[in-house]
């Protein structure tokens, strides 16, 4: 009997995230003996979770998409959840939503951040501030120059123009191993600016006090003065996934860190 191992990442929509992927796929997984699929949801990850918890989570998420995409059933053809090893989710902030019933979107991401904790169960959540744009939007060894680390949360419409207009990294299917390391550089200044941390933040430091979880809890502080910290999902889950090779590949000045 063939030995399945499958390592998922879905998606919100069809266009920029699958190329992404593909492009994270080509640069880091290059040689892998599991299989990696993405799946585009199709939907929004407040009505993805919605769904499964109306059902307990009795339902797991593969088979919610299957019921609930047409698309996706050929590419799930013949495969089940014991097939995937790691199922990783990733999806745009949108603080707008008015579908969720009883729950805001304060309290719904909140608990789809409990929902989705762990890559080997439920999946793993990473959500992009606002939305996938953000990973185009960097300047190499700055973090966003103070006022354009935020978007007020009344202009996230206008974010993809905004981003595009000031971003020097547009094709993101173009993206290679040197760009990431400036991206994930970045990143770490970002989320050092997020903490409030005097100097770029620790790699042990990270490791111990940042997660999907910290991040919006810092984010929620930006949103009661109507903006969110721009801030991509995609550098947070290689250095999750890659560990303390890939940070000190790519994180400059590390012999300089000190503890915040």
């Amino acid at each position: 009997m063939e030995n399945k191992d499958y390592k998922v990442f879905i998606v919100e929509g069809k266009a920029r995230e699958p190329l992404i992927i593909d492009n994270i796929l080509k640069v880091f997984f290059k040689q892998v003996k599991f299989k990696i699929i993405t799946l585009p949801a199709g939907q929004n990850i407040y009505m993805l979770w919605k769904k499964l918890k109306e059902d307990d989570f009795d339902t797991d998420i593969i088979e919610v998409l299957r019921e609930e995409n047409e698309e996706l059933k050929e590419q799930l053809a013949g495969l089940q959840r014991d097939d995937f090893s790691e199922i990783y989710l990733f999806f745009d902030y949108d603080g707008h939503q008015k579908n969720l019933g009883e729950f805001d979107s304060k309290d719904a991401i909140e608990q789809m951040l409990i929902s989705f904790d762990n890559e080997t169960e439920n999946g793993k959540l990473y959500i992009s501030y606002p939305m996938v744009e953000a990973l185009r939007d960097f300047e190499e060894g700055q973090c966003g120059k103070k006022d354009n680390c935020f978007i007020a949360i009344e202009k996230g419409d206008d974010y993809k123009a905004i981003s595009a207009a000031r971003s020097h990294y547009q094709q993101f299917e173009k993206y290679d191993y040197l760009i990431w390391k400036e991206i994930i550089n970045v990143f770490v200044m970002c989320i050092s600016c997020l903490i409030n941390c005097k100097e770029m933040i620790s790699y042990e430091k990270y490791l111990e006090d940042i997660n999907a979880a910290e991040i919006y809890k810092q984010e929620e502080n930006e949103i009661l003065r109507k903006r969110v910290f721009i801030l991509s999902a995609f550098p947070e889950f290689l250095l999750d996934y890659f560990g303390a090779k890939l940070w000190r590949s790519c994180v400059k000045y590390i012999d300089d860190y000190k503890m915040c």
